[in-house]
């Protein structure tokens, strides 16, 4: 009996993970549709703001200060509470983000609020590796990071395309981020809508929970010691910083040198 009920769990549990899955690529993919709208409305904030190109260099970059800073702190997020959770609340928030940057008049509150979004949109990556971890079976973690990680060129490859049609449309850049952070807030609530179809398939098993009960820099194992090393941190933060100072001065090249299209980073 228990053999039938395992395989009837495993056949649900087939269905709810794609599902889930395809969920977070549609997720990240708006991820990055909203990280690069200020590049694409860039050029008309700039001459209304009446902006200097090395401020258009720190604006576009300060994005990247908090998403940098919120990466560990978003996987113990991740971890200490449900990924769904942490999903659906980060994206509730990044979007709310980017609405109200549409009510911004100056360059300082333009730079508040991205670093709201990039504070926001940290967890989605961490939480996204717990779901990977905790939905996929070791020979398909594989196609689960791919459909994580292909969020991020579709969502650039179409974020200039939509932001800049609903520019178009609406002849503002401020209803269009408005547009955009309600479409993301309407998004956010997916993975609550996702819940109870989660919560009616497979429960983890006894060794699972006993597996998640504890956070995993509380765990005696090789991955443990190593969140635990100053060593660990210190790379983790090093190659953040190198990523996010290297973004702000790409962000300010071509702020100062190239066309607005290219300053969609």
């Amino acid at each position: 009996m228990r053999t039938v009920n395992a395989a009837v769990q495993a056949e649900v549990r087939t269905g709810v993970r794609w599902k889930i899955f395809l969920i977070m690529l549609m997720l990240i993919s708006i991820n990055y549709v909203d990280r690069a709208s200020l590049s694409v409305a860039m050029p008309l904030i700039a001459k209304e703001f009446h902006i200097a190109p090395a401020v258009q260099g720190l604006i576009l970059s300060s994005f990247f200060w908090t998403y940098a800073f919120m990466q560990i702190p978003g996987g113990m997020l991740a971890d200490r509470f449900k990924p769904r959770i942490v999903i659906a609340c980060a994206t509730l928030f990044w979007g709310f983000f980017q609405g109200i940057a549409a009510a911004c008049s100056t360059a300082t509150a333009l730079i508040l609020t991205r670093l709201g979004l990039g504070l926001a949109e940290a967890p989605i990556y961490p939480a996204g590796g717990k779901l990977n971890a905790m939905w996929m079976t070791r020979h398909e973690r594989g196609r689960g990071a791919t459909l994580l990680d292909g969020g991020a060129p579709l969502g650039a490859a179409l974020g200039a395309v939509i932001i800049s049609g609903l520019i178009s449309e609406f002849g503002s850049w401020r209803t269009s981020f408005v547009v955009a952070g309600v479409g993301t807030m309407l998004a956010g609530l997916l993975p609550g809508t996702t819940s109870v179809t989660i919560r009616a398939s497979i429960r983890p098993s006894t060794t699972q929970k006993r597996s998640i009960s504890k956070p995993p820099w509380k765990r005696n194992t090789a991955a443990s010691r190593l969140m635990r090393a100053d060593a660990a941190w210190i790379f983790s933060a090093t190659a953040r910083c190198g990523a996010c100072s290297s973004a702000g001065c790409v962000s300010t090249r071509c702020s100062t040198a190239c066309s607005p299209g290219c300053r969609t980073i």
